[in-house]
């Protein structure tokens, strides 16, 4: 069946108004798709193992004191030490790690949301807070090792930093 006249008249004008609405509403999503929020930011210990596990080379930081992360509970194997309050001053060393994802701990999570805040605020936007820090990950039953930090250097991949058993 076909339409004519008046009918045609008015099927074509509707088409010609709804047109700029939907070329509008395309526009609007494909602006707001860099805008997305990742899919997470925050991991529990066991989703950071398996990252560890999975990922050798990925860099690994530690917001804790110096006297926390060589202290008896340790470090999680290959962390590099950068207290919270370094953290800001230290950003520019962090630098190779802008688009890459890497993880970060504190000792239970606190002074963690902090350093997410202060990595993502300076654009480290792949960076990921091991939920619970230091403290669930030994609570879960994951290792750590003690003793200095490994250098302060962040190679592509350096699986033997970071390779977890």
């Amino acid at each position: 069946m076909t339409t004519s006249g008046p009918a045609r008249g008015l099927a074509a004008a509707l088409i010609l108004l709804a047109l700029p609405a939907l070329l509008a509403g395309g526009c609007r999503s494909g602006r707001d798709e860099g805008k997305r929020e990742r899919p997470f930011s925050k991991v529990r210990p066991g989703v950071a193992f398996e990252m560890l596990r999975d990922t050798p080379g990925i860099p690994v930081l530690d917001l804790r004191t110096r006297f926390e992360f060589t202290g008896p509970i340790g470090h999680v194997k290959g962390a590099r030490n950068v207290p919270l309050e370094e953290l800001p001053s230290f950003l520019e060393r962090l630098a190779p790690l802008k688009d890459r994802t890497f993880l970060f701990y504190c000792g239970h999570g606190e002074c963690g949301e902090e350093g997410l805040e202060i990595l993502l605020r300076a654009g480290f936007r792949e960076a990921i807070l091991m939920d619970g820090g230091i403290d669930a990950w030994v609570m879960d039953g994951y290792g750590t090792v003690t003793g200095p930090p490994p250098p302060m250097s962040f190679p592509e991949e350096d699986p033997e930093a970071i390779a977890v058993d």
